[in-house]
């Protein structure tokens, strides 16, 4: 079922006021101006500035000021079984109806187990715009560009008739590691039907209920990322002004589009207990519960790639009961 606006994440709904509120202070600032007031552009600027940092509020919290730890991802293709809050550079991130626990799944899907069973990580909001997030601090200022897996599976007992357990990218565009966006892969949007051309490109199965699915964050072709994003950098996203298109639905991008018109995006973290990289279920309608499993999350990257290196570290996930 394609979400209507009451079923996107509430970043549209909150991004709309903002909108208004900005658009009514430029459109006041036409008139004649006052002593020592900022030209337009400059206004423009601050207020596309402002704007973003009101976006990220609806999603991120300010940063307790905990420093990442140096925790360098291992040479090799290497699976790390995580059973507990805080271990392996994960920690949860919770709203008030919202709980992460590692358990043995036995509910979800009755053909088959997780892909490394018996257990898995399970994400459970009662109140649909509540959150429920698992996020890992390792992969802080990771270049996008240097990538090389990003990929996970899922199973949904319930949702909103769409959205599963999805990957949120927590992203600076300078090297400042300052937040200027984040970006979101959705499974739902990885085909035709509900992500357009770029869901064609994407070419993956339609979500399902109850039913263990391998969804590919990259989906590498040749040199090209075609797996799907948005961005709350986009008007079309989140509401924000930094991105061209990119936006949900029908207007995600590939992350290779995101990454031309933004070459130096990398993960960053909030702090050293909010990592950049999340698998989330929530941010969604708030009259729908959404409850599901995932297993089996690896990322893959070259290290100093960008700097001309090739040794690669891929690590798996492997989530468990304690």
């Amino acid at each position: 079922m394609r979400r209507d606006r009451t079923n996107y994440p509430t970043a549209r709904r909150f991004a709309t006021a903002i909108l208004s509120g900005t658009a009514l202070l430029v459109a006041c600032d036409r008139g004649a101006m006052p002593t020592g007031a900022r030209p337009e552009a400059e206004l423009g600027i601050q207020t596309a500035t402002d704007l973003i940092q009101q976006l990220l509020l609806k999603f991120e919290p300010v940063s307790d000021g905990t420093l990442t730890p140096d925790d360098p991802p291992p040479f090799g293709h290497t699976i790390h079984v995580v059973d507990r809050d805080n271990k392996d550079s994960w920690k949860i991130n919770v709203g008030l109806t919202g709980s992460v626990t590692f358990e043995n799944e036995m509910t979800c899907d009755q053909s088959q187990g997780p892909p490394l069973p018996p257990g898995a990580v399970h994400l459970v909001v009662l109140q649909g715009d509540e959150r429920a997030r698992l996020r890992s601090t390792r992969y802080h200022r990771t270049y996008l560009r240097d990538l090389t897996r990003l990929d996970y599976y899922t199973c949904d007992e319930s949702n909103n008739g769409q959205q599963l357990p999805f990957v949120l990218l927590d992203i600076d565009w300078n090297g400042d590691n300052v937040i200027d966006d984040l970006i979101f892969f959705e499974p739902a949007y990885q085909n035709a039907v509900e992500g357009g051309s770029c869901g064609a490109g994407s070419g993956q199965a339609p979500q399902m209920l109850q039913k263990w699915q391998f969804w590919d964050a990259l989906r590498i072709d040749g040199a090209m990322f075609e797996a799907c994003y948005w961005a709350l950098s986009s008007p079309l996203g989140g509401g924000g002004t930094g991105t061209l298109g990119c936006g949900q639905g029908q207007f995600v991008c590939s992350l290779s589009e995101y990454i031309a018109q933004h070459p130096d995006a990398a993960i960053v973290n909030v702090d050293g207990n909010h990592g950049g990289v999340q698998i989330a279920h929530g941010d969604a309608s708030p009259g729908d519960v959404f409850d599901g499993w995932v297993d089996a999350f690896t990322i893959g990257k070259d290290i100093n790639g960008s700097n001309g290196q090739t040794n690669n570290s891929t690590v798996t996930y492997d989530f468990q009961k304690p």
